[in-house]
């Protein structure tokens, strides 16, 4: 299975970031964290862009969150800690982006990537985009504090129970539409 890439395209005053890696939904790795912190730096500087959007490749998931087999290599809670500190700080990026962002949401936006989405200004879904996160059920994680506030105060606290608290439900279903 690949590592994943994160790409950049600018075209006239928009930044298209595109997460790549579609046979894992898009799951992101620890390197395409990186490279997407790297893009955030880059287009943050850049006067001309006006607007960035970031989508996920192939059609089936904006991102599916982290790909769950970097976990392994796990020794303790301590681990788990600094990733959260890691991820918070990559996400914040897209936060503290000066120009209007937009997340192109198609199927999976869940876990690390419905935290990616809440982080942008504006979401745009498809009818099949699915919401959640399941981690709490498949891992026992949970996002961080940071990630539940920016989730409430992008989709309200209504929307927002809904999504953490069932499997991953398309708009019409989690109320998001």
């Amino acid at each position: 299975m690949s590592t994943g890439q994160v790409h950049l395209s600018i075209t006239e005053h928009t930044a298209a970031i595109l997460i790549d890696r579609p046979e894992a939904r898009n799951a992101m790795t620890w390197a395409m964290y990186e490279e997407l912190g790297k893009i955030c730096t880059a287009i943050s500087s850049n006067p001309a862009i006006r607007v960035a959007t970031i989508r996920g490749a192939g059609g089936e998931a904006f991102v599916a969150g982290t790909d769950i087999e970097q976990f392994r290599a796990f020794e303790g809670g301590e681990d788990g800690i600094n990733y959260e500190k890691t991820i918070d700080a990559m996400i914040s990026q897209i936060e503290a982006l000066p120009m209007p962002t937009v997340a192109l949401i198609e199927g999976w936006a869940i876990g690390g990537g419905l935290a990616i989405s809440a982080a942008c200004d504006f979401r745009i879904a498809t009818p099949t985009a699915l919401f959640g996160v399941p981690i709490a059920r498949t891992l026992g994680n949970c996002l961080s504090m940071a990630n539940y506030a920016r989730v409430v105060a992008a989709f309200g606290p209504a929307r927002a129970k809904k999504m953490l608290s069932r499997p991953p439900q398309p708009p019409a279903a989690c109320g998001c539409s």
